[in-house]
C-alpha cells in the first residue's frame, strides 16, 4: 500500500490494521507518481562476519533474519502469543525477542531501537515495522558482530549499507567509550560543590561587553581601551567534572551521528541534555534574561543546570557574536566546576573559534581551558559521507521554479496529506507570548503532523531560531516552496536559511523542497566571489550544502526513521 492511500487512514490510534503502515520509511511506496519518493528498502545487509569469518547467526540475509525471528515467536507462544493474535507487541515482548535472538544486545540498545520502531508513539510495534527490511538489516548487523559496550552496539545498529564503516570513527569511539564509562560512573556520585573564586572588587563584568549580551545579533563596538580595564575578571572556578570530548572535522565525516549515538546509548535514568547550538544559545540567553544581571549570572545557571542533568551534548559549536563568546567561557567553566561534561562537535578547531571577531581578547583565555576540558578527536576527512550515493535521488527535490514543478510539489503534498489540509494554523512559540502563523497543516498515514511554506515565509519575514525549532519539533515531514539561487553578497536571508536547514537537519525532519536551481548550485554565485566571504560564511556555505545533498538521500531517511523520536524526548528538546 502506499502514500496515496494517505486519505483512508489518519490516526495513529486506528486499529492495527490500518495502523502497519506507520511502521517506518520503509514501508511506503509511490504508485503511480514518480515524484512521490521510494522510500529506502535498499538497506539489505551484508554478512558481517566474526573473527572466524562465518556469522555467528547463522543469518547471512534479511530471509535469514526474518525466519530467526519468527521461529523465535513460534517456540513461545507464552510470551508471543499476543503478537500471534493482534500482530503487534509491546516493549517487554520486544526484548524478551532479542534477548532470544541476539543475546549480546544490552537493555539500552533494545529500547533505543523500539523507540525507533514505534512511529506512532504509542508503545506498541507492529509487524510491518519488526520485519521492514531496514529493522531486519539492523538485527542483521548486530547479531553477526561481538561488541562489548552500548556504544559500540548502537554504532554497529546502523544498516549498512547505506552506512559505512569508517577507521576515522572507529578510533572516536574508542575515546568516546572511555568518557561514557566515566561519565556513568560519575552519575552516581554526588554533584560536587563549586568553589567560588574570591570576589573581584572591580567593576561589574557586565559593563561595556556583556552589554551586548541581551542586544540581540547586532555585532558589538569595540570596547575603548579605559572599559576594557572595568571589566577584569576574577578567577575562574577550578573544573571538577570528567573530561568530555571535542568531535573536529569537516562536513559530512560523522560527527553529528557520534554525538546521537552516545545520547542514543545511554542507560535508563542518566541525566542529559542533546542540543543543536542554535537551541543551545535560545535557552541559554532566555535564561540569562530571567537572572537579575551580575557577576554571579553564569553560577547561577550553572547552579540550575547541574541540577537538571550531568552531560551536555552540544552540536555544531560556532561562536559568531561576542555575546555568545561570553557566554560560553563563562557558563561552561562554571558547568565544568559542578560536575557536568561537555561533548561538542564543530567544524572550528578551538583556536578557530570566533576568528577575527570584536573584542576576541575576551575570548581567547578560554581557549586552554576548552582543549583542556575537552580534548579534541581530529576526524577531518576529505570524504563527505553526505554525499555518498549522492545519485540515489529519492526525487523529494523539485527544480526550476515553473507551474510544471509547483503542480508536481502539489501533486505530491497531496499524496501526503490528503485533501484534509488546515490554513494559517497558529502554532505558539514557548516563553516568547506570540504565534507562528503556517500556511498549511496536514497529517500523513502515520498521524505525523506536515507543514508548508514559502521560502519567503521563512526566510524574509523576521523569523529566527526559536520559530525554525518550533517547526522541527512540531511537524515531521516540510515542505519549502521558491527557495532562490542566493545572490553574492548572501544576506540576511542566507543566513535564516542556514538556521532553518541546521535545525530541521538536527531534528531529521523529512523535507521536501522546490528550488530555483538545483541545490548543489543554490550557492554557486557566491563562491564566484569566495574571496570576499568570511570563514563562517564559508563553513555555513559548506554545511549547508552538505545537509542539503543528503536530505534528499535515502540514506537520511534511514536517519530519520532510526533517531526523530529520540531527538523530541524533553532531554533533546531544550536546556
Amino acid at each position: 500500500r502506499g502514500i496515496t492511500s494517505v486519505a483512508k487512514a489518519r490516526s495513529s490510534k486506528l486499529p492495527t490494521s490500518r495502523r502497519v503502515l506507520g511502521a517506518c520509511p520503509a514501508q511506503l511506496r509511490a504508485t503511480t507518481d514518480p515524484s512521490v519518493p521510494l522510500w529506502p528498502n535498499s538497506a539489505v545487509a551484508k554478512e558481517v562476519p566474526n573473527s572466524g569469518g562465518r556469522p555467528l547467526s547463522g543469518a547471512s540475509t534479511p530471509a535469514d533474519m526474518r525466519k530467526l525471528l519468527e521461529e523465535a515467536m513460534e517456540k513461545s507462544p507464552k510470551d508471543f502469543g499476543g503478537f500471534a493474535k493482534d500482530q503487534e507487541m509491546d516493549m517487554v515482548a520486544f526484548q524478551t525477542l532479542i534477548k532470544i535472538i541476539a543475546p549480546s544486545m544490552g537493555d539500552e540498545e533494545t529500547k533505543a531501537l523500539f523507540m525507533s520502531m514505534d512511529a506512532s508513539n504509542d508503545g506498541r510495534i507492529q509487524s510491518s515495522e519488526i520485519f521492514s527490511d531496514l529493522t531486519l538489516s539492523i538485527l542483521l548487523n548486530r547479531i553477526n558482530t561481538v561488541v562489548n559496550h552500548p556504544l559500540k552496539g548502537s554504532y554497529h545498529c546502523l544498516p549498512r549499507p547505506p552506512f559505512h564503516s569508517d577507521p576515522r570513527q572507529l578510533a572516536a569511539i574508542e575515546v568516546l567509550i572511555r568518557v561514557f564509562d566515566e561519565v556513568v560512573a560519575a552519575h552516581a556520585r554526588p554533584l560536587p560543590q563549586a568553589v567560588a573564586p574570591p570576589r573581584n572588587q572591580a567593576e561589574p563584568a557586565n559593563i561595556g561587553v556583556f552589554a551586548s549580551v541581551f542586544g540581540g545579533l547586532r555585532k558589538t563596538r569595540p570596547v575603548p581601551s579605559g572599559a576594557r580595564a572595568r571589566v577584569a575578571e576574577a578567577p575562574p572556578p577550578a573544573p571538577d567534572a570528567p573530561r568530555g570530548a571535542y568531535l573536529y572535522g569537516g562536513c559530512g565525516c560523522g560527527k553529528t551521528v557520534l554525538l546521537d549515538l552516545f545520547f542514543r546509548s545511554l542507560p535508563a535514568g542518566f541525566t542529559a541534555r542533546r542540543l543543536h547550538w542554535h537551541e543551545f544559545i535560545r535557552d541559554a540567553f532566555r535564561s540569562m534574561q530571567r537572572h537579575p544581571p551580575g557577576d554571579n549570572v553564569f553560577a547561577a545557571m550553572a547552579d540550575m543546570l547541574a541540577k537538571q542533568f550531568r552531560v551536555l551534548l552540544l552540536d555544531e559549536l560556532l561562536i559568531t557574536h561576542i555575546s555568545e563568546a561570553i557566554l560560553v567561557k563563562n557558563l561552561f567553566r562554571q558547568m565544568w566546576a559542578r560536575g557536568m561534561t561537555i561533548i561538542t562537535t564543530s567544524n572550528y578547531l578551538p583556536e578557530e573559534l570566533y576568528a577575527k571577531g570584536f573584542n576576541r581578547d575576551q575570548f581567547v583565555d578560554f581557549i586552554p581551558d576548552l582543549t583542556a576540558q575537552c580534548p579534541v578527536i581530529d576526524m577531518s576527512s576529505d570524504k563527505d559521507y553526505r554525499n555518498t550515493d549522492a545519485h540515489l535521488d529519492a526525487k523529494l527535490f523539485f527544480f526550476p521554479v515553473s507551474e510544471a514543478s509547483t503542480a508536481l510539489l502539489d501533486r505530491t503534498f497531496e499524496q501526503v496529506v490528503g485533501k484534509d489540509v488546515k490554513t494559517n494554523v497558529a502554532i505558539p512559540i514557548p516563553m516568547e507570548k506570540r504565534n507562528l502563523i503556517v500556511p498549511f497543516v496536514g497529517e500523513d498515514v502515520r498521524g505525523a503532523r506536515v507543514a508548508r511554506f514559502s521560502f519567503d515565509d521563512l526566510c524574509i519575514g523576521n523569523l529566527g531560531r526559536a520559530d525554525y525549532s518550533v517547526i522541527a519539533e512540531n511537524f515531521h515531514t516540510l515542505f519549502i516552496t521558491g527557495v532562490p539561487r542566493f545572490k553574492p553578497d548572501l544576506g540576511a536571508e542566507f543566513r535564516r536559511f542556514v538556521s532553518l536547514t541546521d535545525i530541521i537537519y538536527g531534528k531529521k525532519v523529512a523535507l521536501y523542497l522546490q528550488s530555483e536551481v538545483h541545490t548543489n548550485d543554490l550557492f554557486a554565485d557566491a563562491l564566484l566571489s569566495a574571496d570576499g566571504l568570511d570563514l563562517d560564511e564559508l563553513w555555513a556555505f559548506r554545511r549547508c550544502s552538505s545537509m542539503l545533498s543528503e536530505m534528499q538521500n535515502p540514506k537520511y531517511h534511514h536517519m530519520v526513521w532510526l533517531m526523530r523520536n529520540h531527538m523530541l524526548q524533553e532531554s533533546a528538546l531544550h536546556l
